[in-house]
């Protein structure tokens, strides 16, 4: 049987490592969009629309996993989705921090094929952790779609002049460091459609962050490194003396 002693030590470990540093930490997710908007996209005008909404009373020090849905309409003739360009960008509360990622840049453009898909519509999810880079979604299905773009793709990532985006261009933007930021703040997406022809429209866009895990304080991390310490101590000690 163990020593009371040491039992008690092992509790004091424990309580270490849920102490107030962790618990606070607690947090459900966020989502965050709308629906219903029918908002038209101006054609061929790179000022676009943009909506944005703000985010309050969230932990700090959650990491979260992030996914974008966005629903756009095509309205007539020329309404291509390789005409689009869009982000979001997320905003902390003070301002001491900003980031975008690239969801759309001109899908399919590249040096053989200037002016990008000419699909109508898209119905997606962004995610990170999705197979296929959206950019390239016709090599994915083998052609074209029939109606909107459904399913769920990795983000464009391509934060170049969309007049210049190509499929070859470098990636380098994600979900991931803007899920690694304060949850608070402003939160916006911009579309635009930068190519003449038919107008589109904005549907529906949703953010939605899933916890993946928490960021410790550093004081709760050296009370568990501590106690478990002094615990191993004092137990190798306490073998030595009974030998």
């Amino acid at each position: 049987m163990r020593p009371k002693y040491l039992l008690g030590l092992a509790s004091i470990a424990v309580l270490a490592l849920t102490g107030p540093g962790l618990q606070a930490q607690s947090t459900s997710g966020f989502v965050l969009g709308e629906k219903s908007l029918q908002l038209a996209i101006p054609d061929l005008d790179p000022s676009g629309v943009a909506r944005s909404q703000t985010v309050s009373g969230l932990a700090a020090g959650v990491v979260y996993d992030l996914t974008v849905r966005l629903v756009v309409e095509g309205t007539g003739f020329g309404a291509f989705n390789g005409d689009y360009y869009a982000y979001l960008r997320h905003e902390t509360p003070d301002g001491s921090q900003s980031e975008l990622v690239v969801l759309l840049n001109r899908v399919g453009r590249g040096a053989g094929l200037p002016s990008g898909y000419s699909d109508s519509g898209f119905n997606v999810t962004f995610s990170d952790t999705a197979t296929w880079d959206i950019h390239r979604y016709q090599v994915a299905l083998g052609g074209a779609t029939d109606g909107p773009l459904t399913g769920t793709w990795q983000p464009d990532g391509r934060r170049v002049n969309p007049l210049v985006s190509l499929d070859t261009s470098a990636r380098t933007t994600s979900l991931e460091p803007l899920g690694n930021m304060n949850p608070n703040g402003s939160w916006a997406l911009f579309i635009a459609d930068v190519e003449a022809g038919g107008t589109g429209r904005l549907m529906e866009w949703e953010l939605r962050g899933t916890p993946r895990g928490i960021i410790p304080e550093p004081r709760a991390v050296s009370l568990f490194l501590a106690g478990a310490g002094l615990l191993g101590w004092l137990w190798r000690n306490r073998r030595n003396s009974v030998r």
